[in-house]
């Protein structure tokens, strides 16, 4: 077993790369894998159908924030399935004579009936085990009853020979929290017992994983996991493992069964008990996770929680929680169920429902080949990769004379607007985790220099893409001669810096009028802007620009733009600040206080709102991304060429793409819309042999704490921004979806359409 550094990144569902260097596919047995060397991506309440619509009304006027966590449906069992999901959560309620559960109604108003549809009203009134969320209020379910649950993931199993094992986590119910609602029965030993005998009424021996199996001939389940660890994929294909979810269930359930005998399901075990298989520590801590990990325990955690990364689209947690190494990651928004308010999702980038585990996998596991692929599916083919350059020095007037901040401006090693070391070390682990990524899809080798025709690497003429190019392949293909393309210095290169290739273009009378005003942007970010003020002075007084009205206008050519105010000095401070921070430099005290990474993180709003304001809109960003866009077109459509093909600018690379898309993006740590150093938009293209092609597009960046402290292992983190074009329930764009939005003649053809911010 070998011990890697783990990733801080995710498709990671929506799905991510393996963390690791994978050697020859040939010399990895998927077989030999234990499970609990893997990682799946697994739905939380997988059966929630949702609120009724007039229960969700009610609800929203009696408590809004309860109504708020209820926010969320799944679709059925096999379409999760499909998906890619492979654990799911059924929540159990035990109705020994039938009707318990026939008669919701308010809770404290029984005569208030929310009446059920008649099949509903039917399976209810029926003895047995029921799956729902909370009675009364919450009760619709994709399957019902458990019977009809376990018969759909049966069903599905038989169609997918070979999957890799389902993990079903079972949630017992034993009471009901809301006030005046339908009480619930208790679970004893014999509802146990009728647990596993509805189980077992499903699924025949040689179709569960049982902990039996598991035990082998260990005197304990607990010493067989510690010693040997879970059994193969090969053992378990196709299997299902049942998870109970409460540790207090377990004193019941083992009742008569030490050590699990004879029984279905695995407990929530505290790590050292003789039953200890499996355990959940759904908030963390991401160390502990681990520490349980490497002595082999299945550990359950959850990648958000409550519909709150949903809303935020931060995937703080989400990272940490895959980075952990733990072998099942819930969510409420797994592959194909992207949060409609961020795009917040869970899976892995590199595509299908299982990734070597990033802790305890074998330094030679090949993701793709844990399951193996039906005939149509689709395999990455290609990637594209737009970037902005590394840590760069401040530029000439970044830091602008006559004001200061406690401790002076940070003093710089390399000339204003270069490529720092320090950020040359980042983007040699960008590199790294790039080469990983078509390794483990088995675009590139392991052990050789990729060839030639490969590999396309494009950067812009300024000193600091070239050398942030360099540096990238420093890590991506140590010691290969790949050569970087650019132009001369100081030739601009229109793919980068249109206007001041082709200035003749921006007729910036026409396109001011059609920007959105800069003070309505700047307006949200009052607060920024006054902790920024609190930051700089001007001498010893407040640095009155900062307050100033916002002014975006022609110059004098009429080819470029004036820019005074916020707009200007503000935003160019607050990416100053963070760069030094980046960088390295000194933390910032000033009145007793440390400026904190928190902090200049909410500033960089002010960076995104300059981009937002003068960047982004399309009536610019058409004319500054057009020759770029065009050269998309190609590299994404073309039936062959580079497996790998890198283009290094600017931030104004990267936001005109994301405007012409109406596509937003949060990087960890920065504000929404910002573009950090070392960020990329990733275009991943997929194919299958019957000619299907399916484009998913990406967004990666480095957190700024990890860049800070330790460059050489701050490996990217990927997000999957939501594309409104692209009409796919997982986030893949088919071509006519989204190369209309990157053709030039298409994307400039209504100049006054997809204006951000007025």
């Amino acid at each position: 077993m070998t011990n890697r550094l783990p990733l801080v990144a995710a498709l990671a569902a929506t799905i991510l790369m393996t963390g690791h260097r994978a050697e020859a596919a040939g010399t990895f047995d998927p077989s030999s894998l234990r499970l609990d060397q893997l990682q799946v991506v697994g739905s939380h309440n997988s059966y929630h159908a949702g609120l009724e619509q007039g229960i969700r009304t009610e609800v929203e006027r009696a408590n809004p924030d309860f109504a708020a966590l209820l926010d969320y449906a799944h679709p059925a069992l096999s379409t999760q399935l499909d998906r890619g999901v492979r654990q799911l959560e059924l929540d159990i309620y035990a109705d020994s004579q039938g009707g318990r559960f026939a008669n919701p109604h308010r809770p404290g108003h029984p005569e208030e009936k929310w009446a059920l549809p008649p099949a509903e009203l039917a399976l209810m009134r029926q003895p047995g085990l029921k799956v729902m969320h909370i009675p009364d209020i919450d009760q619709h379910a994709t399957c019902e009853p458990l019977k009809a649950c376990l018969k759909e993931v049966q069903a599905w199993s038989h169609a997918h020979p070979g999957h890799i094992p389902v993990f079903i986590i079972l949630e017992i119910e034993q009471s009901n929290d809301v006030p005046g609602a339908t009480p619930v029965e208790r679970f004893s030993a014999r509802t146990f017992d009728q647990l596993d005998a509805t189980i077992r009424s499903v699924f025949s021996p040689g179709e569960l994983l049982t902990p039996d199996q598991a035990r082998g001939t260990a005197a304990t389940l607990g010493d067989a996991i510690r010693q040997h660890g879970w059994p193969t994929v090969g053992d378990s294909r196709g299997k299902i493992a049942f998870l109970l979810d409460q540790r207090d269930n377990g004193p019941l359930y083992l009742a008569g069964h030490p050590s699990l005998r004879g029984r279905v399901a695995f407990t929530n075990a505290a790590p050292d008990a003789p039953d200890a298989a499996f355990t959940e520590l759904n908030d963390g801590p991401a160390e502990q996770i681990t520490a349980l990990v490497r002595r082999h325990l299945l550990v359950r955690t959850r990648a958000d929680v409550n519909t709150v990364e949903g809303r935020s689209g931060s995937v703080t947690r989400r990272n940490l929680m895959l980075a952990s190494g733990a072998q099942i990651i819930s969510t409420d928004y797994p592959q194909g169920e992207a949060a409609r308010w961020s795009g917040y999702r869970v899976g892995f980038p590199g595509g299908g429902p299982a990734r070597c585990n990033p802790v305890t996998a074998p330094a030679n596991c090949v993701s793709r080949l844990l399951e193996p692929p039906g005939p149509d599916a689709m395999r990455l083919r290609r990637v594209v990769v737009v970037m902005r350059h590394g840590i760069r020095s401040a530029l000439p007037g970044q830091e602008p004379a006559g004001t200061t901040i406690a401790g002076g401006w940070p003093q710089w090693e390399v000339a204003p607007g270069d490529l720092t070391p320090h950020g040359a070390t980042g983007m040699r682990t960008i590199g790294r985790f790039e080469r990983r990524w078509l390794e483990e899809n088995d675009l590139m080798s392991g052990d050789a220099c990729p060839a030639p025709d490969t590999v396309s690497l494009h950067a812009n003429s300024e000193p600091r893409t070239v050398a942030s190019a360099l540096a990238f392949v420093s890590g991506f293909a140590a010691g290969c001669p790949l050569p970087v393309t650019h132009l001369a210095a100081g030739t601009p290169d229109p793919l980068f810096s249109a206007l001041e290739a082709d200035p003749s273009r921006f007729d910036m009378r026409a396109i001011v009028p059609r920007l959105p005003v800069a003070d309505t942007i700047f307006a949200r970010h009052a607060d920024a802007l006054a902790t920024l003020g609190r930051i700089v002075q001007c001498g010893k007084r407040p640095c009155t620009f900062l307050k100033s009205d916002n002014h975006v206008e022609p110059d004098a050519s009429n080819h470029a733009l004036t820019l005074s105010g916020p707009i200007r000095e503000g935003s160019s401070i607050a990416e100053a600040l963070m760069l030094a921070y980046l960088d390295g430099k000194p933390l910032i005290r000033e009145a007793g206080h440390i400026v904190d990474v928190g902090e200049l993180g909410a500033l960089s709003a002010l960076h995104a709102a300059m981009l937002d304001s003068i960047v982004r809109p399309r009536p610019i960003g058409a004319l500054l991304s057009r020759d770029l866009r065009a050269r998309l077109v190609d590299d994404l459509s073309a039936p062959t060429g580079p497996a790998f093909r890198l283009y290094v600018g600017h931030d104004d690379t990267i936001a005109p793409l994301l405007g012409m898309m109406d596509t937003h993006v949060l990087a960890p740590g920065y504000a929404p819309d910002e573009i950090p150093v070392g960020s990329a938009l990733v275009f991943a293209v997929y194919g299958n042999a019957s000619g299907k092609a399916l484009i998913r597009v990406l967004f990666q960046s480095q957190t700024p704490e990890a860049l800070r402290n330790t460059p050489d292992n701050a490996d990217p983190s990927i997000s999957f921004p939501h594309v409104p074009a692209c009409r796919s329930p997982d986030g893949l764009c088919t071509p006519e979806e989204l190369l209309p939005l990157l053709r030039t003649e298409q994307a400039e053809a209504d100049p006054l359409s997809n204006i951000q911010g007025k």
